[in-house]
């Protein structure tokens, strides 16, 4: 295989950043000022005609799921902290050790 000179090289990279610059459409900029809009009419139109109660049972789900999750992640932080703190004290730590760490090694050596 020969290897390319500097000038095919030069070239070929020229257009893979003309390529790439046309792929992200970076040289068609519009500016605010200059966009279309929608009239107010319209919107407000659309704005009057949206079915509340159906927008309001499509978003309830992920709305459900998203406070389960906020719940379990509270109740996991408090969780820790409350581990934590009980662990914190020497004499439970130790009486932890004593009594779960056979029981812990009885159910590994079971596998």
């Amino acid at each position: 295989m020969s290897e390319k000179t500097f000038e095919k090289q030069l070239e070929q990279s020229i257009k893979n950043s003309v390529l790439e610059t046309v792929k992200k459409t970076d040289f068609i900029q519009q500016s605010y000022e200059t966009r279309k809009r929608l009239p107010d009419e319209f919107i407000e139109k659309v704005w009057g005609e949206v079915d509340w109660n159906e927008v309001i049972e499509r978003v309830k789900p992920e709305i459900h799921t998203q406070i389960c999750n906020s719940i379990i992640g509270s109740m996991g932080a408090e969780i820790k902290t409350d581990v934590k703190s009980i662990l914190s004290i020497d004499g439970v730590r130790q009486k932890l050790r004593v009594t779960v760490y056979p029981e812990i090694m009885k159910i590994l050596n079971d596998k």
